[in-house]
């Protein structure tokens, strides 16, 4: 039994990712950790003080109130489900950065406004900044995402060891009962058939390593995405359509895979164009 924590708004967009992490939860039979940071008026409020009492910020106990009321919610809906809550004030990556470092949680799942934008709707945040900095698994859930599907998760792959460890990541999350699709984008324009071979050699080392025994690849030359960050991400978003792929797992590391490839900005455009269930898992691991 593991924990999944998952920081929330009270937007629909929040709300979606609660119930995609809670049905995560209730097959894993992990606790599921409902998070609210709020920034407290205090410029407002901090120095007013009526009939000899501090005034409080009223939102404040609002916030609270609502807390409350969706985990009795998911409650509701999850009778065998282990919820619990936390109620912080600060800025949500800093929260977030502290929160995992105290507690070990399996993945921290992040409701987002997809195909709209980078933007987050969790309060006083980015996604992207989380998404960077975090040192526990991230997984970004559009607010399409209404139904957990994982039958065909894909791996963005250059074949680098930090790839495996992040395939390991999501395993306690996804397990390895899925077809997964790798996706090589071939930069170097090498010869198909090399690529073949380094292809089947790589599939046979992680069936060695994870058991997942249920492996495909694609493979895209350059030219198909017009050297740009935005056109890559824009084509593996073509791909992630034209193979009806539930989830992608996204290897973030000191050199990313994108930075290997093009530019760090990748990484960013595609979390701006979230079209499904991304899970950024990171690795120290180098490449």
């Amino acid at each position: 039994m593991g924990k999944i924590l998952v920081p929330i708004d009270f937007s629909e967009n929040a709300t979606v990712a609660t119930h995609y992490a809670a049905e995560i939860a209730i097959e894993n039979q992990d606790e599921l950790v409902l998070l609210h940071v709020y920034t407290a008026h205090i410029n407002k409020y901090a120095n007013v003080i009526i009939q000899g009492e501090k005034l409080v910020d009223p939102t404040i106990k609002e916030s609270e109130e609502k807390l409350n009321a969706v985990v009795e919610t998911i409650k509701t809906q999850f009778p065998d489900l282990i919820v619990s809550q936390l109620f912080d004030e600060g800025v949500l990556s800093e929260v977030l950065t502290r929160e995992t470092v105290k507690n070990k949680y399996k993945v921290v799942v992040m409701g987002t406004k997809g195909s709209s934008g980078i933007e987050s709707v969790l309060i006083g945040s980015n996604t992207y900044d989380v998404i960077r900095d975090s040192q526990t698994p991230i997984l970004a859930i559009p607010v399409n995402a209404k139904v957990y599907n994982k039958d065909n998760i894909a791996l963005l792959t250059n074949f680098k060891p930090g790839e495996l460890e992040v395939l390991k990541q999501a395993m306690p999350i996804f397990g390895k009962k899925f077809h997964l699709l790798l996706i090589h984008i071939n930069k170097a324009e090498e010869d198909i058939k090399v690529l073949n071979n380094k292809l089947e050699e790589w599939i046979e080392k992680i069936i060695a390593d994870t058991g997942i025994d249920d492996i495909s690849y694609t493979v895209k030359n350059r030219s198909y995405f017009a050297n740009s960050a935005e056109n890559i991400a824009n084509g593996i978003q073509t791909i992630i359509r034209d193979e009806d792929i539930n989830i992608i797992l996204i290897t973030k590391s000191r050199k990313t895979f994108f930075q290997n490839l093009f530019s760090e900005n990748i990484v960013k455009e595609m979390a701006m164009g979230i079209v499904i269930p991304n899970f950024f898992g990171r690795t120290d691991a180098k490449g």
